[in-house]
């Protein structure tokens, strides 16, 4: 079957949204729970990210197949819920890798049109 016009003219990379770029980049290469992923990724940014924002892009990510979760031990020493870990499989590193890749093409094409130099 042939590819529409849009299909040829879009990269081949995952889409992500700014937010599923943030945690993918926060949890590459660790294993984190909710509060722990929003304690690195609010310090420094312009609209903190709330849990009403992150749940629901962890969500995504994991019906993508980028991130993966299992549950911890029923009893912490917190003695607070069982906390849900997450963090981020292969397919979700190379997806990431694709899009960061991406973009800084793009800025080292900005930067190169403006005779800046990165």
């Amino acid at each position: 079957m042939p590819k529409s016009k849009k299909e040829d003219q879009e990269p081949d990379i995952a889409r992500l949204s700014a937010i599923d770029e943030d945690v993918l980049t926060v949890l590459l290469g660790r294993e984190l729970y909710g509060l722990e992923i929003l304690d690195e990724l609010n310090p420094g940014r312009p609209m903190p990210l709330r849990f009403g924002s992150l749940y629901p892009a962890l969500n995504r990510l994991e019906k993508k197949g980028f991130v993966s979760w299992r549950w911890g031990d029923e009893v912490d020493e917190s003695g607070g819920a069982r906390r849900k870990y997450y963090k981020v499989t292969g397919l979700g590193a190379t997806a990431l890798n694709a899009v960061q890749s991406y973009r800084m093409a793009l800025a080292q094409r900005a930067t190169a049109g403006a005779g800046l130099v990165l």
